[in-house]
């Protein structure tokens, strides 16, 4: 059977034609459709591989956060831990130094009311021992004890150095001679001359010739004035005016007394000041 070669070219030609018509309407389409699924899945798995990445870049950063939260927040712990211990301390300290103050303040206030008894308890015993020197002496006294205490003014006035003898003539000029003599009995007549003469030596007493001529150099009469004094015990007292002499038992037994009262005053006051440093001492040697 002969080949009709014309058939067969048209049949190649429609086979192409057929191929390029389902090409461009059939699988052009596929196709595009193929590429554009594959396109859309390649960006998807793209856009997924970026969040999965930027969700691992958040997880990381996140366990960051969280490992340097756990870090603050350890050191916030222990920071809280250090300001209560601190606080804590400081809150016993003050407590121990209140305590101590009132302590101390309280060891004051007993001490000074202990030392306080012991003064009024020595005060008054130094009163009943002078109070009983006083009645004894009294009782005690006489004429002759008088007479003895006479002697001894008499030395006194005798004795004077050279500026008391200064102001004792300017005492009796000032007072023109007038003597107040206070004993606990009248003196004797023969007393009463000695002393006068005793006074009028001393005006005229060579040593004393300058007082002598600050009185103006006129001769004054020393008149005695006898005063009855039973509170003197025993003894004289001799005053011109503002100027005065004594020798009596009653002057010498307040002497005594005022001096022991100003030993007693002064022991208390060296207490007083000798125990906030004793109170200091303590105190340091209990915080070592």
């Amino acid at each position: 059977m002969p080949i009709d070669w014309f058939t067969v070219i048209a049949q190649i030609i429609n086979f192409l034609i057929l191929v390029w018509l389902l090409k461009r309407f059939l699988y052009r389409p596929i196709l595009d459709g193929i590429d554009a699924r594959e396109h859309k899945i390649a960006s998807v798995l793209s856009n997924a591989e970026t969040q999965k990445k930027h969700a691992e870049n958040l997880e990381a950063q996140y366990k960051e956060k969280l490992t340097n939260i756990d870090a603050e927040r350890s050191t916030i712990i222990e920071l809280a831990k250090a300001e209560a211990h601190k606080a804590t301390l400081a809150a016993l300290q003050d407590a121990k130094a209140q305590a101590d103050a009132l302590s101390i303040k309280r060891t004051n206030a007993l001490n000074t009311e202990i030392q306080m008894l012991q003064n009024e308890v020595i005060d008054k015993s130094v009163k009943e021992v002078f109070a009983l020197s006083h009645k004894v002496i009294s009782e005690l006294a006489d004429l002759q004890l008088q007479d003895k205490m006479f002697d001894k003014l008499l030395s006194h006035l005798k004795a004077l150095n050279e500026a008391q003898h200064h102001e004792l003539c300017l005492a009796i000029k000032k007072n023109q001679g007038q003597a107040t003599v206070r004993s606990i009995a009248p003196l004797s007549q023969p007393q009463c001359e000695h002393l006068k003469a005793c006074l009028e030596d001393i005006l005229t007493d060579q040593p004393s010739q300058r007082a002598t001529e600050q009185t103006g150099g006129d001769s004054l009469t020393i008149t005695l004035n006898l005063e009855v004094d039973p509170q003197l015990i025993a003894g004289l007292a001799l005053s011109f005016g503002g100027w005065k002499l004594s020798w009596s038992a009653n002057e010498m037994l307040s002497a005594l007394q005022y001096e022991v009262a100003l030993s007693i005053d002064a022991q208390y006051e060296e207490n007083r000041a000798n125990m906030p440093a004793h109170n200091e001492h303590h105190s340091l040697s209990a915080n070592r």
